[in-house]
């Protein structure tokens, strides 16, 4: 009887101790999804801060990183912004985004994606031309 108390009092010890770490987890991931999310909206405000015009003064760079590898996107920006401080927040949430995917073991399609031959500027907004 005793033996039976101890192995059903220590399993469910156990199993509530593995229920708090994974929540513990996710809360953490939840939070490091967030800090993603944020950074690159950010990234998007500043690369969106002017209408396209003329197409001459916008550029692309790729953006983020897939968990099998490569860029996950690529983004316009105008180079009326201060381009390096803009390059060196794209390069932080690639390599934020890279840690993340092997933090977590985050799976992607693999796909790969198409860089843009240029950007055109369509009612006013950068698009791409591949």
């Amino acid at each position: 009887m005793k033996r039976t108390l101890f192995i059903l009092t220590s399993t469910v010890l156990i199993m509530s101790l593995m229920l708090a770490c994974k929540d513990r987890i996710e809360t953490r991931q939840n939070a490091d999804q967030a800090e993603l999310e944020n950074l690159y909206l950010e990234i998007e405000k500043l690369a969106k801060q002017f209408t396209c015009e003329n197409a001459s003064e916008w550029k692309y760079t790729a953006i983020g990183a897939k968990a099998c590898g490569g860029a996950a996107g690529y983004i316009a920006y105008s180079i009326k912004i201060d381009e390096s401080s803009f390059l060196k927040k794209v390069e932080q949430y690639t390599k934020l985004q890279a840690d993340f995917n092997k933090k977590y073991g985050v799976s992607s399609d693999c796909a790969l994606v198409i860089q843009p031959k240029s950007v055109t500027c369509d009612n006013r907004k950068p698009k791409f031309t591949y």
